[in-house]
């Protein structure tokens, strides 16, 4: 009898939850509705405007003045299997990832005026990765960064829109052009 029971309640919260992910929602009143409000999760995370663009960074480095290739900077790695219950090693990718969502968000509300951009933390902490943690070219003395959306149209194809260049900045020292006004902490 019990089994039954515990077997019932779960197969009828599995169909509400399953009912709970339509769409149009036309089910989600009755759900929440009455004595009886069956607590159902939401998994509509792209709704109701799913991502339709990658972001991709790219950096390059600049010797005796002369620029070098773009090289793309991998945001988001493979994961292990094990890391839906267990992913300590997802700080670093999540700080990039934050990093460049941040810098995109202030190359888009400024739109062709660098220098604000320059003075956002995103923008400072992607440079500070490109100077520390990758590799660059011999004699190389400033890198510069940019960032592309891509839109797949096909699984052949894909559109590419640049968002954002970079200044090109030293290797050594502050990613901040000098002409940017510095923050002092009060």
């Amino acid at each position: 009898m019990k089994t039954a029971a515990v077997t019932t309640s779960l197969a009828a919260w599995l169909i509400a939850t399953a009912v709970a992910q339509i769409p149009e929602q036309r089910f989600d009143g009755l759900l929440h509705r009455g004595k009886l409000r069956i607590p159902t999760p939401n998994w509509r995370f792209f709704g109701p405007n799913p991502g339709v663009k990658d972001n991709h960074l790219l950096y390059r480095d600049l010797t005796d003045g002369k620029p070098g290739e773009w090289t793309e900077v991998p945001i988001v790695q493979d994961r292990p299997w094990y890391a839906l219950a267990w992913n300590a090693r997802n700080r670093s990718p999540k700080a990039l990832f934050d990093a460049t969502q941040h810098a995109l968000a202030h190359a888009v509300a400024f739109g062709s005026a660098v220098l604000p951009v320059t003075t956002a933390t995103g923008y400072r902490l992607l440079g500070r990765h490109i100077q520390l943690h990758l590799p660059h070219a011999e004699g190389a003395t400033h890198s510069q960064f940019m960032l592309l959306h891509s839109y797949p149209t096909s699984p052949e194809d894909r559109h590419i829109e640049p968002v954002f260049v970079s200044m090109e900045f030293p290797l050594e020292g502050d990613v901040t052009p000098a002409e940017a006004p510095s923050r002092i902490a009060a």
